[in-house]
């Protein structure tokens, strides 16, 4: 049944991330957790799909009809807001490299290419966690240094294809989805 109140979501994700392309432990429950990068409290976090699509027409007296309608392109990407400024989402926000014990070199690192995985912990609806096998990690506009409210930071997660032969990824290039459906009773 598709019309159910225990449906309905409410809540933030935990967004994890790790410099390593598919990196072994993504799928494992807690090994991702203990040793990625947690970019701590996520403010705000949306999943943008952009996909494109190609046309074909046939000509019929005259008219243009459309009979096909074609994927041309895939891009997602899932911009969040952090507000937690500290050494690691500075570091990974002006994409720096480490100088000493308490200086970062700003834009001195290249964008990093890793694994990530979105957990979705929710107090109402269905928990879910988003495991994603390639992605980049980059600023995605200003800190807000705000006098009155907490300073928050926009950074993106771009989702890259991934090609390989190996499971569960060669069918699921861009990541999957894990979901935890509420019931409605009926099975």
């Amino acid at each position: 049944m598709t019309i159910n109140t225990n449906n309905y979501t409410l809540g933030m994700c935990a967004i994890y991330f790790n410099p390593n392309v598919a990196w072994a432990y993504l799928r494992v429950a807690t090994s991702m957790e203990a040793t990625a990068y947690n970019l701590g409290n996520i403010v705000s976090a949306e999943i943008t799909p952009d996909v494109s699509y190609i046309y074909h027409y046939i000509s019929d007296k005259g008219k243009r009809k459309r009979d096909k309608t074609a994927l041309n392109q895939v891009d997602i990407s899932i911009p969040f807001q952090f507000d937690e400024i500290n050494w690691t989402t500075m570091k990974r926000y002006f994409m720096a490299s480490k100088i000493g014990t308490d200086r970062l070199a700003m834009f001195e690192e290249t964008l990093l290419e890793g694994s990530a995985k979105l957990k979705f912990d929710t107090d109402t609806g269905n928990d879910f966690t988003i495991y994603i096998p390639k992605c980049t990690i980059k600023p995605d506009g200003p800190i807000n240094m705000n006098i009155e409210d907490w300073w928050t930071g926009p950074m993106v997660l771009d989702v890259l294809y991934y090609e390989t032969t190996a499971t569960p990824w060669s069918t699921a290039p861009y990541g999957y989805m894990s979901i935890s459906e509420s019931t409605d009773g009926i099975g």
